[in-house]
């Protein structure tokens, strides 16, 4: 009677004990991320001449971002990036022009879209300044101009968890930027679509 009373315990309590371990395993709860991304889209030219070289990108450059999951599927999110950029050098005359959002946003990965326990598609929004920044030096003098407008990123991407200290990612966004009182090349068109690639290092986490 001990012998039966046993299996049947057995028989209730290792389903159970499957069915929560099976949850654990889709839990992000505590894990941390730092990645640096590239942009895959947009355009990028450079020249070189006899005393003069320019190069001039749209699109994402790069960036670098931070996720902390709070929840088992809810992370929040910290990232800095340059988006356009302008540079060039000619004789004494130096340029520099870029635009740089620093964002603050959350990031949701749905138990019921993961494909596998690492890899997990999510959804994220973000807001924040976008800033705009020109500087000029020519000999002895140098002059410098920054300004910051509000904007905002929507995203939807997959992150690869490749092993437990190495993430993998692939993102499409969505840059709604801000009138920039002194529009120019780079801020005049700043809104619009993309994607980018990133790698990173994790740590945390079950």
């Amino acid at each position: 009677m001990r012998f039966i009373s046993l299996v049947l315990a057995t028989a209730v309590v290792v389903p159970v004990a499957a069915r929560a371990q099976g949850q654990d395993t889709l839990s992000l709860l505590g894990r941390s991320t730092i990645s640096l991304g590239l942009g895959l889209t947009g355009t990028r030219s450079a020249t070189a001449g006899v005393g003069e070289v320019s190069s001039h990108t749209t699109g994402q450059v790069g960036a670098i971002s931070f996720s902390h999951w709070v929840r088992p599927t809810v992370a929040i999110e910290i990232s800095a990036a340059a988006l356009n950029a302008d540079e060039s050098a000619s004789g004494g005359h130096a340029h520099a022009n870029v635009l740089t959002p620093v964002l603050f946003g959350l990031s949701v990965s749905p138990r019921a879209l993961a494909l596998t326990t690492s890899l997990r598609p999510y959804v994220s929004a973000a807001a924040g300044p976008y800033i705009h920044s020109v500087s000029d030096a020519f000999g002895g003098n140098a002059s410098e101009s920054v300004e910051a407008v509000p904007g905002a990123r929507l995203a939807a991407g997959a992150n690869w968890f490749v092993a437990r200290h190495f993430v993998m990612g692939l993102e499409g966004n969505y840059h709604a930027v801000g009138k920039f009182d002194r529009p120019d090349a780079i801020t005049e068109n700043a809104s619009g679509f993309g994607m980018s690639l990133s790698f990173g290092f994790a740590w945390g986490g079950r």
